[in-house]
């Protein structure tokens, strides 16, 4: 008996080893085992088994099957994964299957019973939410979708189909887009369930690691909550897959292959393991949409009232250009928001602003050129930060030194969170603020540390970036602002409006969450501005439909597939070198679906010089696409250059 054993490398092949006697019965695909590979002890993924091989050469034995084990839903999806996203499977398992190449061995076995906190009665579904409930487990053929509005109690509906199917002694997993968020969510569900809950993402230490890996081998039913990665964690008996905030682009994968996308792999998965999926969001992505009112593919559930007595924020849109609202020799809080977050002060509640752009700002050196500084290795504008005095490039990370400029020959253009935060200091001295972004909240411990101080009234102002703006559920915030809502909107990127409209939806729905009624102030220089417009008034469908209009004719997703071939190098002749073989390889077949060979919008990235090919293919075309794309995938090295790196992006969010 012989097995192919992938390895956790981008290798586009497998090996052959003999499967000794004593391990006939019991090895199967999927197995993790012991070998020898190239000389050395390693650990590899069994993809096959067979009677005999063609090889003729020497065949080293397996040593031992390791004691990890993948279930066979799991394995299933890896390797749908692999064809699919065009991925040797040994580098799905070096990226997905990491924790199994560790030692997860924990010196003291803890033989700990399973306990419930039967909380779930304190816990009443409205009318709504019971006969979303009730659907949802008999309607289990197709991905569920529950469309609810901010604060409308989706988690509640959560918290009672994982207790459906804890009692059914099937296991759960909760996904959710920021690590941040896991935590919070963690927290409610542990209320509720105890130690049946446990965190699976990048940032747990490595004692919980294998703590979680050993309850997961006992087989016993638990509720797993973490961010995309925890997609894979290797659950048996799998009875629900739950993606809250399904249109968070935090899911897909854009940097390194595999790019799959955590929200499509979990209806995968959920097939495989004939379990029930859910998706949730109050601003559904275009796909999910299209699939559930226009194609019909996802049963659809809505909750169009907040839950309990809560109501949805009043919005006011300031317009910015208004001389009147201009205050204190600034352009930035508007008299109406000055006067707002006075009054929220002075009634001891608390207030959140958002400006997606961290930083201080940008800067134009007036006596060099009227160029706006760069970064040298990306077509970047470079932010100045405050705190340390220095330019930073927001993509490669990059420092550059201030010193070699005065203060009398730099201006600085916009603005970005440091900046808002010196300001709300010097208007509000005897106020608490505090800010959020990934410049000082870079890791989940340092995220936590904000919310719970928060959490606890021990600041009045939460600034921050996106990040503020997704899942927080605090019932002081009576008062939600917005900056400048046009940020974003213009980006040369197909997704740029959706992205806009689902930042300023969530985040208008963090205010009045309690009984206390809410308000949310946009600041704008477009207030009669259609996506503003329908984002303030709650027009949900009207923007879904006019975007789906937009989409068609411009042949985008949801109603063609989006492939984008990405290439890169330190030199530019061989990036369009390397791109045009690939272009003509394509043409032949697909000559009226694609786009390129074309630089990206941003031309330079970490001293990479980037083009980009595009197919817009119908979904019957997709069979023929994978084919051509395993072909380029595996003869790579005879198509393009050496130095150039090619990136294959099935489904691509972006084409920046």
């Amino acid at each position: 008996m012989y097995a192919q054993v992938c390895f956790p490398f981008f290798i586009n092949k497998t090996f052959t080893y003999k499967v000794p006697i004593k391990l006939h019965a019991i090895i199967t695909e999927g197995d993790l085992v012991d070998v020898k590979f190239k000389n050395k002890e390693c650990k590899g993924f069994v993809v096959s088994c067979s009677d005999s091989v063609s090889y003729k050469g020497k065949i080293n034995s397996i040593k031992s099957v390791d004691h990890q084990t993948i279930p066979d839903d799991l394995w299933d999806t890896i390797k749908w994964m692999s064809n699919y996203y065009v991925t040797p499977i040994g580098k799905i398992t070096q990226t997905v299957l990491s924790w199994a190449f560790k030692d997860n061995k924990i010196k003291k076995i803890e033989d700990t019973q399973t306990t419930f906190n039967n909380l779930l009665d304190s816990l009443k579904l409205t009318k709504n939410q019971q006969t979303i409930y009730s659907h949802v487990l008999d309607n289990n053929k197709k991905p569920q979708f529950i469309y609810g509005v901010p604060g409308s109690g989706k988690t509640e509906i959560y918290l009672k189909l994982c207790n459906y199917h804890l009692d059914k002694k099937k296991s759960c997993l909760l996904l959710v887009p920021e690590i941040a968020l896991s935590t919070q969510i963690f927290e409610r569900f542990q209320k509720y369930y105890g130690e049946n809950v446990l965190l699976w993402h990048s940032q747990t230490t490595e004692s919980y690691r294998k703590k979680t890996i050993n309850k997961l081998n006992k087989e016993e039913p638990c509720i797993i909550i973490g961010a995309r990665s925890s997609l894979f964690a290797p659950l048996k008996n799998l009875g629900i897959i739950i993606v809250d905030e399904e249109h968070d682009s935090s899911y897909k994968e854009i940097e390194k292959q595999p790019c799959y996308n955590a929200r499509d792999l979990s209806i995968v998965r959920a097939k495989f393991a004939n379990a029930v999926v859910v998706l949730g969001s109050a601003t559904p992505s275009m796909e999910t949409y299209y699939n559930a009112f226009i194609r019909n593919k996802y049963d659809v559930y809505q909750l169009k009232e907040r839950y309990g007595n809560a109501k949805l924020p009043n919005v006011k849109i300031i317009d910015m250009n208004d001389e009147n609202q201009k205050m204190l020799n600034q352009d930035i809080i508007s008299s109406y928001l000055h006067a707002q977050i006075k009054q929220r002060i002075k009634n001891n509640e608390q207030v959140l602003i958002l400006h997606n752009r961290r930083g201080f700002s940008s800067i134009k050196v007036c006596a060099e050129s009227d160029d706006i500084l760069r970064c040298k290795d990306c077509d970047v504008i470079l932010t100045y930060h405050t705190s340390i005095q220095k330019l930073i490039c927001h993509h490669c990370n990059k420092t550059y030194s201030m010193s070699k400029y005065s203060n009398t020959n730099i201006k600085y253009l916009g603005y970005g969170t440091e900046q808002i935060e010196s300001i709300l200091n010097e208007i509000y001295p005897n106020v608490n603020i505090m800010r959020m972004d990934a410049d000082n909240a870079n890791s989940m411990k340092k995220q936590k540390e904000i919310l719970n101080k928060f959490k606890n009234k021990e600041f009045n102002i939460l600034l921050g970036t996106q990040m503020i703006a997704k899942g927080l559920d605090f019932s002081n915030i009576t008062l939600v602002a917005v900056i400048n809502a046009d940020l974003g909107m213009y980006i040369p990127d197909f997704r740029s409006y959706e992205k806009t409209f689902q930042l300023l939806y969530q985040v208008i729905g963090r205010s009045g969450r309690s009984e206390k009624l809410g308000e949310a102030v946009i600041q704008t220089l477009q207030p009669k501005n259609q996506l503003i417009q329908m984002s303030t008034n709650y027009q949900s469908k009207q923007f879904y439909n006019l975007n789906l209009e937009s989409r068609k004719t411009l042949n985008y997703p949801p109603f063609k597939k989006l492939i984008r071939l990405l290439f890169q190098s330190k030199s530019v002749k061989k990036c369009i070198d390397s791109s045009e073989k690939i272009y003509h390889l394509l043409k032949v077949r697909f000559e009226d679906s694609i786009i390129g060979p074309l630089p990206c919008p941003i031309e330079k990235l970490a001293t990479n010089n980037r083009y980009h090919i595009l197919l817009k293919i119908d979904i019957n075309q997709i069979s023929d696409v994978l084919t051509t794309m395993h072909y380029i995938q595996d003869n790579k090295k005879q198509l393009i250059d050496k130095n150039v790196k090619l990136l294959i992006d099935i489904d691509s969010i972006s084409v920046l």
